[in-house]
């Protein structure tokens, strides 16, 4: 018998995160991503259904019928532009995503910064699960949440695959090329891929637009940071994504062979910990204080969040490194708050980022190594530049979907 599977975008296709999509049939439906990619604050769930801030999904938000007989969302990084509306569902849904990515989410649950969700479940890389009619593998990627993967949906016709947030000059390539690949072999009907740098002017995602700066890779980063602590004087302060943990331990290890000393938050401390099994001895309020760092700022590399900035007014800083730190650009309004506190405490901040995004060519090479029958791009504020370029330089039919639609890889018509 043949099942027909049912496409339907739920948010994302013009926004830089909060993409959700739904492949369903009659009994079944896997859901991709459960981001928010904008203000809920003063929202209640109905309204924010109602402003498309959240996917129309009432049966998933309220007490409301659900026709499906089984059903799942799968996350595939721990950013909030791709899991922040979990936290809304009313009903009990498994969820799935990597083990890493899990021990991220239950460490961040624990420590009070993200709320408690029901029905958690991890999943190794490259082992299907099984959601009724579909199978769903989660494949092992390169983006700066460690845990991220890539997802292969199959609903024994059909072949979809999902890029989520991806980059190719990450240190973790090979795993891209290897997803890639497999994408290739199984003859994708359909590939989802995002599109964040074809949002902006320049090529690449910059914090600052008035001011850009040239993102980096991971290791020439870390060669960077070790020239800045080579030629500071005083203290140096990074502020880097609390999620990103692989960075942070870079920076550790970076630190101390430099000859100086990594002190963390509390918070990023316990992440550190739990993720990579190593405790910094130096965690603020705990082992050390802001005073001894005064008396020897030298010595020192402190890790600063936002919500302490206030912790370096009297403190000798040579330089604030914002590493995609929160805030983390200046379409954040605590960006300009950030820029303007520095410069009135004569602070130097300098931009030490490393993008987790494809560049535009390394998309339309991540598209040509698939060379799916259709691609979709979206995770972006301008897909259509990508749609422009993929539908120049690539073979596959190029589709711009719209919002709460439903397409079939069987037919062109849209049923709405």
């Amino acid at each position: 018998m043949n099942i027909l599977t049912t496409v339907r975008f739920l948010n994302g296709l013009d926004t830089i995160g909060g993409n959700i999509v739904e492949f369903a049939t009659d009994t079944s439906r896997v859901i991709m991503d459960f981001g928010v990619a904008a203000d809920l604050t003063d929202e209640t769930v109905e309204t924010a259904i109602a402003h498309g801030k959240l996917p129309a999904l009432p049966e998933l938000f309220f007490d409301q019928p659900d026709k499906y007989e089984h059903e799942a969302i799968f996350i595939s990084h721990l950013h909030i532009d791709h899991m922040g509306a979990l936290k809304y569902l009313k009903k009990s849904i498994p969820i799935y995503m990597s083990i890493p990515t899990y021990q991220l989410y239950q460490t961040l649950i624990n420590l009070g910064i993200e709320e408690p969700v029901d029905n958690l479940h991890a999943i190794s890389f490259d082992m299907p699960v099984k959601v009724g009619d579909f199978s769903v593998t989660g494949m092992p990627s390169d983006h700066d949440e460690p845990g991220v993967v890539a997802f292969l949906v199959n609903d024994g016709r059909h072949n979809y695959g999902y890029s989520a947030d991806v980059r190719l000059n990450g240190p973790k390539r090979e795993r891209v090329d290897a997803w890639a690949k497999q994408f290739h072999d199984q003859h994708l009907a359909l590939f989802l891929v995002e599109g964040t740098t074809f949002s902006f002017d320049t090529e690449a995602p910059v914090e600052d637009q008035a001011n850009p700066s040239t993102p980096l890779s991971e290791m020439a980063l870390q060669t960077q940071f070790g020239d800045i602590l080579d030629h500071a004087d005083k203290l140096v302060v990074i502020n880097p994504y609390q999620r990103n943990y692989a960075r942070l331990s870079a920076f550790f290890n970076t630190t101390a062979a430099h000859g100086r000393q990594l002190v963390v938050e509390p918070a990023e401390a316990t992440i550190m910990e739990a993720l990579t099994q190593v405790r910094p001895d130096l965690v603020i309020g705990e082992t050390i204080d802001l005073d001894t760092i005064r008396e020897h700022p030298e010595q020192y590399v402190l890790q600063n969040s936002f919500a302490h900035l206030d912790w370096l007014a009297d403190l000798p800083v040579s330089v604030y490194l914002h590493s995609n730190g929160e805030p983390l650009g200046d379409y954040d309004p605590r960006f300009e708050q950030l820029k303007t506190w520095l410069a009135d405490h004569q602070i130097p901040l300098q931009f030490l980022s490393a993008s987790g995004h494809a560049s535009r060519e390394d998309l339309i090479t991540l598209v040509k190594m698939v060379n799916p029958r259709i691609v979709v791009p979206w995770h972006s504020f301008h897909p259509e530049r990508e749609a422009e370029a993929l539908d120049e330089q690539t073979r596959a039919e190029v589709l711009l979907p719209e919002k709460d639609l439903y397409y079939t890889m069987d037919e062109t018509d849209i049923d709405e």
